[in-house]
């Protein structure tokens, strides 16, 4: 016992000097710990508001996805309301057209002419509409010629657009009071630039009425 007792007094000796001397030796190289523990607390602090910070941070993100999306979805409906409000001007001018048409020589003559796309390379849905400008009010029948001028390969072709359907041909005859839409499919050849539209409109007893396009006017 008494054995053990001196061994652990001497133990507890050398654990004393070597606290005594870790201190001494801070003290000797200008250690202070008590600029030390504040320093630990600055440090600590910092921390604590880096991740503070990153918090905000990621709520600021959030809320900024939050306005993107409702921003986009306003976006979307003021770009929608725009496009409606597009179409019925286009049907309001197009039945003014109709109900008080331009001044001009009497006769039938194109109202509007539209290509869009039909949903595959070179394909275009087109809709042709015929009005009539008479004092008296008339039934009148005849039919169409459309022609599509353009370019391919450097050389200039002229297509008619009853050749260039991809199904059955579309009736080119008309017969109407008022007016009358004209509607059909075209598939435009490979390499074919197209530049204008010409429609020949041929009414039973009278002169042909031939009228262009630009197809940048009326392509879509």
């Amino acid at each position: 016992m008494r054995t053990w007792l001196m061994v652990a007094g001497a133990g507890g000796a050398v654990v004393l000097v070597v606290c005594l001397a870790f201190v001494y030796g801070e003290y000797r190289s200008g250690y202070d710990r008590q600029a030390a523990v504040a320093l630990q607390d600055v440090l600590d602090q910092a921390q604590e508001d880096n991740t503070a910070l990153k918090e905000q941070i990621a709520v600021l993100e959030r809320e900024r996805d939050v306005d993107t999306s409702t921003s986009q979805q306003v976006q979307g409906s003021l770009q929608e309301l725009q496009r409606k409000l597009t179409d019925v001007q286009e049907e309001l001018a197009f039945y003014r057209g109709i109900v008080s048409p331009a001044v001009g020589e009497e006769g039938v003559r194109v109202q509007s002419l539209k290509f869009a796309g039909g949903g595959a390379p070179r394909l275009y849905h087109y809709r042709l509409v015929l009005i009539q400008v008479r004092t008296r009010e008339l039934r009148i029948s005849g039919s169409v010629d459309m022609h599509i001028y353009g370019s391919q390969q450097g050389k200039p072709v002229i297509l008619d657009t009853r050749d260039i359907a991809p199904g059955t041909k579309p009736p080119f005859g008309f017969a109407f009071q008022y007016f009358q839409s004209l509607e059909g499919d075209v598939f435009l050849p490979a390499d074919f630039m197209p530049g204008r539209v010409e429609v020949s409109v041929h009414e039973n007893g009278r002169d042909p009425v031939q009228q262009n396009f630009d197809w940048s006017s009326v392509s879509e």
